[in-house]
């Protein structure tokens, strides 16, 4: 599979149009590992997680894809959702070129029931200043509040997942995809201390970054109910009865 993609990487443009998960989409082959493994091996791209999310699909569900980069959750999970009445993904992205690179493959796919937010859900609302990982935009990270600011950060707001819910009048959450780079204890724990029973999803993915924690929050969602159901190549899968 590497061996054949340096050889298409050759033969290729900056951007390729084409269908990927049922949708129409454009991936750029450099500066974003997310939609370069998408576009040379889109079948490893993160199966089961997309799976156990689709299945999640009936009428009025609703989907929140935090970290949602272009949008490979998003319109993966939205073509199972189209199939059911009433129901809606919300896909969150702070970073403007890959908004702007959703907001595209959003537009290629009107009928599906994707709403985007330009913006970060984080502990509080305000402002927060993004880095962008060396030559891999999906790897854009909130910077800490310990750490110098820094010429190439770029400023975006940020809403609570509270907020989030309200802002889009959300009474229900079926399912949550978390990929935030190790920022997912400014996501979930404030939500987790406020969220009524009635809106705690039955199934959160987050990417498995235990080791820079400070907070466990595994412990912290055993106390509303949740346990690892499944843990993949880079998510935890986390279930609610």
């Amino acid at each position: 599979m590497f061996a054949l993609r340096r050889l298409a990487r050759k033969h290729i443009g900056d951007c390729v149009d084409m269908e990927l998960f049922g949708s129409k989409m454009r991936l750029y082959q450099r500066g974003n590992a997310s939609e370069k493994r998408a576009l040379f091996a889109p079948q490893f791209y993160d199966l089961e997680d997309r799976l156990a999310l689709a299945g999640l699909a009936k009428d009025g569900a609703v989907f929140i894809d935090i970290g949602a980069n272009i949008g490979l959750y998003s319109f993966s999970v939205a073509r199972t959702f189209s199939n059911f009445d009433n129901t809606k993904i919300i896909s969150v992205e702070p970073h403007p070129e890959i908004h702007r690179r959703l907001a595209f493959n959003r537009s290629l796919n009107p009928e599906l029931p994707i709403t985007l937010f330009r913006g970060g859900i984080g502990e509080k609302e305000g402002e927060m200043q993004l880095l962008t990982g060396a030559g891999n935009l999906g790897q854009t990270r909130i910077l800490r509040e310990e750490e110098a600011p820094h010429p190439e950060s770029i400023t975006v707001p940020i809403i609570t997942l509270t907020a989030l819910c309200s802002k889009f009048n959300l009474e229900r959450i079926d399912g949550i995809k978390i990929d935030v780079e190790g920022f997912e204890e400014a996501v979930l724990l404030p939500f987790f201390e406020s969220a009524p029973d009635s809106l705690l999803p039955r199934l959160i993915v987050i990417e498995d970054n235990r080791r820079e924690w400070a907070t466990d929050i595994l412990a912290t969602a055993a106390k509303r109910g949740y346990r690892i159901a499944k843990k993949t190549h880079m998510n935890l899968l986390l279930e609610r009865s």
